[in-house]
């Protein structure tokens, strides 16, 4: 599946459309064109989260059309999740490795049920 084309330039939406063309001229039964739909508000984008999590999948990118290819999350290009949430009490702090050495790597946390497990990513280098 293609859904973007990062050395074409131009926004998202002249990148697709040049994506579309090209895969016109040369019909592929195996390289396919991610379908694009346009998210109109929040309710909207509801209906898209149930439809692609009853698929398996676990979220939405949400993309400005008129932006330009960045590859990394920005403003332009955001993941939106559907998670459950709890709360744990942090036990312990693991020291990091490599990168993070001499920084905080992971903490151990405790669920109300006993349940004991890591957390090793969303800090911030800071």
């Amino acid at each position: 599946m293609i859904f973007d084309a990062p050395l074409v330039k131009g926004t998202f939406r002249k990148r697709l459309a040049i994506l579309e063309k090209k895969l016109a001229e040369k019909p592929n039964e195996v390289v396919r064109m991610l379908k694009q739909t346009v998210c109109n508000d929040k309710d909207h984008l509801g209906i898209l989260m149930d439809k692609i999590l009853g698929f398996k999948g676990e979220g939405v990118m949400l993309k400005d059309p008129e932006s330009l290819y960045e590859g990394r999350r920005s403003l332009s290009l955001l993941k939106v999740k559907k998670f459950e949430d709890a709360e744990a009490v942090v036990i312990a702090h693991n020291k990091g490795t490599g990168r993070c050495a001499n920084m905080c790597g992971a903490i151990q946390v405790r669920e109300k049920d006993g349940t004991e497990f890591k957390i090793g990513s969303g800090f911030d280098d800071a």
